[in-house]
């Protein structure tokens, strides 16, 4: 018997994903009618039929099918799919009409044996919905959901109060370049040669978490045509390789930002999407290119990788500092091809890596630091941008359901409530407190079957 509830639950629920590589047909296609609109609020829940009556573009022997979206309120949201309703060969995207950048392709593969997927994070207020199938399937409609990241439970207070987040893994690695991006970030070097003024990253401003940074050093600290540069992550796609796997593994970060300079001007660039690329810019030193290259034998040539930073977050909160900064999102071409691009991608590589094994990196993404920036205002949008991830890690940690405190609910999750329940093994008193999914005071099957729910959406 027990066995039996042990696999019930364990079935059917949502493990991590890894979205697979592709872009839409949207802009290659040419659409003669007018594209279907519906205008809805969050959350929304959707019809079945929904694409019914949607005539499809024909193109490559698929059927494509266009939604667009608008909504009355222009604020983040997700979207949750099933993967019941995927055919082999269908694909979907979601597309910003804002800034023509998407999340997706999601295919069959990308389920890996789950049942359903939380997308991607938007913020816009058209979206544009593309929907592939080969021309001899039936469609059925994936999309289930549409609603706000990190759904609101009853008495969410009750554990941002009680949960103490410098319990376990608790440290956020930043890695940077050249000035001013190091600069920004020296500070919360634990090496004394490269801050002789001393580490101010230990529970840094109190808020639970230990900030801890390494960039290279150059001969002259205010350079414009740096050089390799020598110490921790030299300007060299072998040396940084070596030291970021090293420098990960020691200290095992919750979070990742990693920094370089940008264009010289004054902005303050979050760049969304990182390639394993075939072709990089050459180094100074041979060999020129990442060996191997591309460097993420995981992942097809050319393919992406994403930011997971707070990034409206971000730039909200530097505009309102009014600095004088430039604050935007990159949703296109990459980030360069060349070391900045080499160390972002290996900062959203390891949060991918973590993720495969179920160990919290929660938050992981570069930044490109205008040129012309003073190191003093840097630094203060290093410190705005540093306070919006700790606040997106806490989200994460304090959802009730993550008895684990991963940073996701998933099956790990349930494993804990069966040990609890059919077990009788212990939980710590935190783990209690987000496993007593309706407040009763006692943590048995009734939790668990909340907590399946929650996964599973219903």
């Amino acid at each position: 018997m027990k066995k039996n509830i042990f696999f019930i639950f364990l079935f059917g629920v949502i493990l991590g994903q890894q979205i697979p590589y592709g872009k839409p047909f949207y802009n290659d296609v040419k659409i003669k009618d007018k594209i279907n609109q519906i205008e809805l609020e969050i959350p929304f829940t959707f019809p079945d039929s929904i694409f019914k009556k949607i005539k499809p573009v024909t193109y490559k022997n698929k059927n494509i099918f266009f939604l667009e979206i608008s909504l009355k309120k222009n604020k983040p949201f997700q979207f949750i799919i099933s993967s019941s309703e995927f055919k082999k060969e269908m694909s979907l995207y979601f597309i910003d009409k804002s800034s023509n950048g998407w999340i997706g392709p999601y295919t069959k593969e990308s389920f890996n044996n789950t049942d359903s997927i939380i997308t991607g994070r938007l913020k816009t207020d058209k979206v544009l919905i593309e929907l592939s199938i080969n021309q001899n399937e039936s469609l059925q409609n994936p999309i289930k959901l549409i609603q706000p990241p990190g759904k609101n439970f009853k008495n969410k207070e009750h554990y941002e109060t009680q949960i103490d987040v410098r319990q376990g893994n608790n440290k956020i690695l930043l890695g940077g370049y050249w000035p001013p991006s190091n600069e920004g970030i020296r500070p919360f070097s634990k090496n004394l040669m490269l801050n002789p003024n001393g580490w101010i990253g230990e529970n840094w401003e109190e808020r639970g978490f230990d900030i801890i940074s390494y960039f290279p050093s150059f001969v002259d600290p205010d350079c414009e045509s740096c050089g390799q540069g020598y110490g921790d992550l030299e300007v060299d796609y072998q040396d940084t390789s070596e030291d970021w796997w090293n420098i990960v593994d020691s200290i095992n970060p919750i979070a990742i930002i990693t920094f370089s300079r940008g264009y010289i001007d004054y902005s303050w660039e979050l760049e969304w999407q990182y390639y394993n690329h075939y072709n990089w810019v050459a180094d100074f030193t041979e060999p020129f290119i990442p060996t191997p290259c591309p460097p993420d034998s995981s992942l097809p040539p050319n393919s992406p990788r994403y930011s997971s930073l707070p990034m409206d977050q971000i730039i909200n909160k530097i505009e309102i500092a009014n600095i004088g900064l430039y604050p935007y999102i990159d949703y296109t071409n990459g980030a360069g091809a060349y070391l900045s691009e080499f160390m972002g991608y290996h900062g959203v590589w390891n949060k991918a890596r973590m993720d495969s094994m179920h160990l919290p990196c929660i938050v992981a993404g570069h930044v490109h630091v205008g040129g012309l920036i003073d190191w003093g205002t840097t630094r203060q949008a290093v410190e705005i941008t540093l306070r919006e991830v700790i606040e997106a890690v806490k989200e994460y940690q304090n959802t009730p359901g993550d008895i684990n405190q991963d940073g996701v609910i998933s099956v790990l999750d349930i494993l804990k409530i069966i040990d609890h329940v059919v077990w009788s093994s212990n939980l710590s008193e935190r783990e209690f407190e987000r496993a007593d999914l309706n407040f009763d005071e006692v943590v048995n099957i009734l939790d668990l079957i909340l907590l399946v729910n929650i996964i599973l959406n219903f």
